[in-house]
């Protein structure tokens, strides 16, 4: 892997928070500014696999495979429906290849290994589970900084100092070097006070890794992985409101603003030819 490629891993021990709608959008939209971006799913439920890619034929390889070593990282990865935007998917196998590994040495660095023999690759987004399973710990080995969403649940706020201690112990073990890169607040309603309450306590936590950035309650995304769809193709498609779309071109900013201080991100998304391929795929 090149030593510039960035490796964030999305995670929060606690389910519900949108680990995956923040991972397969925020992917697209680094994509769709011309970086070349991985997504692996790293959580049994595809999440992430069902929206970016759909249905798998049943004899793929997928991660569950990586990690028993019965297959390399490349033999997985697929292309996706976006130029640029490649997926390592998952599988319910996932689960009992957890189980097969437990007791190898070595087996919470299977995926940093395994990423060593990727190149051409900008960015690693790793859509995590919520529990701390082998597949999780290996994420947050294999990460260079990690993404926390959280949701006004105070079991949400919990998940975050869970995350952040676990993060804190694989440093301290010298098992990775992962950093915090933020946290951002997902299903936000400005309407209800619980939103401010929750946003109020991770600033006083978390001081500046608190990220400006909102994600705003939005049904669109419940539909993305039934569809088979990321939020930019299901709000052109349906041709609502682009609130989500604008929502993570901003969160897309503000990561790159972190990653990259001295580039960030490109001029914007071309809306036009967004619009073309679009049309294109619904006409096909």
């Amino acid at each position: 892997m090149d030593s510039t490629t960035q490796v964030i891993a999305v995670a929060n021990r606690k389910g519900g928070v949108g680990k995956s709608t923040v991972a397969c959008n925020l992917a697209v939209a680094f994509a769709l500014e011309g970086r070349r971006v991985l997504v692996i799913d790293m959580d049994s439920q595809a999440s992430a696999t069902a929206t970016l890619l759909g249905d798998l034929p049943a004899d793929a390889p997928t991660m569950a495979q990586v990690l028993i070593g019965q297959v390399a990282l490349g033999d997985v990865i697929r292309e996706t429906s976006r130029p640029g935007l490649l997926l390592a998917p998952a599988a319910k196998e996932l689960t009992h290849a957890q189980l097969t590994i437990a007791g190898r040495t070595g087996r919470e660095t299977i995926l940093k290994r395994a990423l060593r023999s990727l190149s051409d690759i900008d960015v690693v987004v790793i859509d995590t589970a919520p529990e701390q399973q082998l597949a999780t710990v290996n994420s947050l080995v294999a990460a260079t900084h990690v993404l926390m969403p959280f949701t006004p649940d105070p079991k949400a706020l919990e998940g975050l100092a869970t995350t952040s201690e676990a993060i804190a112990e694989i440093v301290a073990a010298e098992l990775g070097h992962a950093q915090v890169l933020g946290c951002v607040q997902t299903s936000y309603d400005r309407r209800l006070g619980v939103t401010e309450d929750a946003r109020e306590q991770v600033a006083e936590a978390y001081g500046s890794a608190l990220l400006e950035t909102r994600i705003r309650s939005n049904a669109s995304f419940i539909t993305c992985p039934a569809w088979h769809r990321d939020i930019f193709e299901t709000e052109r498609a349906e041709r609502t409101s682009r609130r989500g779309s604008d929502d993570f071109r901003a969160l897309a900013l503000e990561v790159a603003h972190r990653l990259w201080p001295a580039v960030g991100l490109g001029d914007g998304i071309d809306e036009d030819k967004e619009t073309a391929r679009v049309e294109e795929e619904a006409a096909a």
